[in-house]
């Protein structure tokens, strides 16, 4: 099975990415490969113990940078994180341990998902190795809620009205 320029198999794998945005095509996509991890760096006052590795691909990103999808990974070490917007994440490889600010231990491990809100804090212990999906979003302020609920029943109705 084909998918534009890209070749899904029965397991509905990504094996090509493509980013050509002036093709017309309608949908991005990218492949979760631990080849195309980037450095990325963890801050150095953030780190608290070891020398952790962070790697990282932006998979996908809003036009209006709202959010973005990204490919993560890190070698052993403990840090601090924090949150500068919403992120779920889906664990696929290792472990790691997430304290969070009341002192809740999370045990993050392949198959498990979080969800950190914007503006909150964690320390990672990483025993050897973490690699993981990321979903980030900014939150929409509490101001556009109304108006946007507004906006989608006028839409509801006059799709009823013309059909």
């Amino acid at each position: 099975m084909s998918m534009a320029d890209g070749r899904v198999n029965s397991n509905q794998t990504i094996l090509r990415q493509s980013t050509n945005s002036s093709s017309g095509r309608i949908f991005s996509f990218s492949s979760v490969d631990k080849d195309q991890l980037e450095p990325a760096p963890i801050r150095q006052d953030w780190v608290i113990d070891g020398s952790p590795v962070a790697m990282c691909k932006i998979l996908a990103r809003h036009h209006l940078g709202w959010g973005d999808a990204a490919h993560w990974s890190c070698t052993a070490g403990k840090f601090h994180w924090y949150y500068g917007w919403d992120e779920t994440v889906m664990f696929l490889e290792g472990e790691v341990f997430i304290t969070d600010d009341n002192g809740n231990v999370y045990h993050g491990r392949p198959g498990v998902s979080l969800h950190f809100p914007k503006g909150t804090g964690a320390i990672w212990e990483v025993p050897t190795y973490i690699r993981k999906l990321a979903f980030n979003q900014k939150p929409v302020p509490w101001y556009l809620h109304y108006p946007h609920a507004v906006i989608e029943r006028m839409q509801q109705v006059l799709n009823k009205l013309i059909g």
